[in-house]
């Protein structure tokens, strides 16, 4: 049997040594790198054009990290594809914390209505942070001939699909409201997609279209002002911004329930401390009473949810659309 020198065996303990200092150099360069982070501005892509509800939490949020962190938080607003030309960019951006993306519920319909997605929406991307859950109301323009739920299912059923719901594009939080509507009113109506919530509810006051079930930060000022009438929230409780409103399913469409999640994506491989630094600053923001009070006003309830937590959640979304969107009959038109 061969004996170890005392310098053999020396020199093998310094080997060692060796080897794990420098597997222990990329975990402690990343504590730095999470410890000083951000050191740039960073980019917030939001799928849709300015003034939807998208838009408006993205850049309450891009705001308050903005204070926090002294870097600038560029809102970068990049609609297209029902979401999917912003993703795609989140998706190859490096996956270093500077890019993040605000998404909503048609990310999780886009791969049932899609012929195929440019990325895998579970797998290339990866939950920072739930930012808000949002009710959406049923809203008409105010020479449509409907007081309630009942008269507007009884007139579309009259009309045999020549009635028509609005929606902020493909996808959207709109188009996938609607479409439920449709599907578990039993009815017939014509979608007619835009390019964001602000042309779309400008058309709804204008008469070009007849309705559309939309979040309630930015259909609610219209309601108020008088140019739409509302006629039922999408949630399964009411909402206590309009508490003599029923629900849908209390007004004629039983197990009707709707709300809008906005969540908050990193490119799959950020690594974890910069993730975990994130999230804990949304999460530190959405518990100031300023936060609070502000998602009050827009009916809003702040979002909560590790990254883990999120990813499950996204993945029971996908699933669950996939039903919906069959049943519903959704499509890209």
């Amino acid at each position: 049997m061969k004996r170890t020198t005392r310098a053999g065996f020396i020199r093998r303990i310094g080997l060692s040594i060796a080897f794990a200092a420098a597997a222990a150099m990329p975990c402690a360069a990343m504590a730095e790198d999470a410890a000083s982070y951000p050191t740039k501005p960073l980019r917030l892509l939001v799928p849709f054009p300015p003034g939807g509800a998208a838009d408006v939490f993205a850049r309450f949020i891009g705001d308050r990290l903005a204070q926090s962190w002294k870097q600038a938080v560029i809102v970068e607003n990049r609609p297209g594809g029902g979401g999917v030309v912003a993703t795609q960019v989140a998706v190859k951006a490096p996956a270093d914390g500077y890019t993040l993306l605000v998404v909503t519920v048609g990310h999780a319909v886009n791969p049932h209505i899609q012929a195929k997605l440019p990325y895998d929406t579970l797998k290339d991307l990866q939950p920072v942070a739930r930012i808000a859950t949002l009710p959406s109301v049923l809203v008409v323009n105010n020479n449509l001939p409907v007081r309630n739920v009942a008269e507007l299912i009884a007139l579309a059923r009259e009309r045999q699909g020549k009635l028509t719901y609005a929606s902020s594009g493909n996808a959207t939080t709109s188009h996938v409201a609607g479409a439920l509507f449709t599907s578990q009113a039993r009815i017939q109506l014509m979608h007619v997609p835009y390019k964001g919530s602000a042309p779309a509810i400008t058309d709804l006051i204008g008469g070009q279209v007849d309705m559309m079930i939309d979040p309630l930060v930015s259909s609610g000022p219209h309601i108020q002002s008088g140019k739409l009438r509302a006629l039922a929230v999408s949630t399964a409780q009411r909402s206590p911004l309009a508490p003599d409103l029923p629900t849908l399913a209390e007004a004629g469409v039983p197990g009707y329930d709707f709300s809008s999640w906005f969540i908050m994506l990193a490119p799959t491989g950020v690594p974890a401390p910069i993730v975990n630094k994130i999230t804990g600053e949304v999460a530190r923001i959405l518990a100031q009473p300023e936060t609070r009070e502000k998602f009050v006003q827009l009916g809003a309830e702040p979002g909560r949810g590790t990254p883990a937590e999120l990813q499950a959640f996204l993945a029971s979304e996908v699933k669950r659309y996939a039903d919906v969107a069959k049943a519903a009959g959704m499509r890209v038109d």
